[in-house]
């Protein structure tokens, strides 16, 4: 039950942070809660799968719940999914593990030890490699599902399109 509440406090601040990318990219104000909702149930969902599976795999399973429920919020919008999809994404990145990345690099620079040369070098190695492949995750995750349902995301924007043109 722990594990439940914990996930979604953090999905709460996804939201949070997903409302804050959505809206540094000007979208269509109807989209604001859907990216930041989008947002809350991946992130919590990653977090809930981190004690269970690995934190690439639980990205990439995030990644692509973004991508079908984003489908279905870009439908109900009409708007293109990337609107509502990709500010979701954004809380997920791996930048703690990038920014450790760096530091090691930096002090492995600065030290003159051998053998803590050797534990900074695989830390290095440790964290570069898990910041490959969650960001691989992401991208792979939410492109897959744009490339199965790619003539349904074009007909989505296109009949909201015409419906618009037709009311004007």
């Amino acid at each position: 039950m722990d594990i439940l509440i914990s996930a979604l406090i953090d999905g709460a601040f996804a939201a949070i942070a997903g409302l804050g990318f959505a809206f540094a990219c000007n979208p269509p104000i109807k989209t604001l809660f859907l990216s930041a909702l989008l947002a809350a149930v991946a992130h919590g969902s990653r977090f809930y799968l981190l004690h269970f599976i690995g934190i690439a795999s639980a990205t990439f399973i995030a990644a692509f719940f973004i991508g079908l429920i984003g489908l279905i919020f870009a439908k109900k919008a009409k708007c293109p999914m990337e609107i509502i999809a990709f500010p979701a994404l954004l809380p997920m990145i791996p930048g703690m593990y990038a920014y450790r990345t760096i530091l090691s690099i930096v002090s492995f620079a600065n030290e003159n030890d051998l053998e803590t040369q050797y534990k900074l070098l695989i830390e290095i190695t440790n964290n570069l490699m898990t910041t490959i492949s969650v960001a691989f995750a992401l991208a792979v995750g939410i492109s897959i599902t744009l490339i199965i349902f790619y003539e349904q995301s074009l007909m989505m924007t296109r009949r909201g399109f015409k419906i618009e043109k037709l009311k004007n």
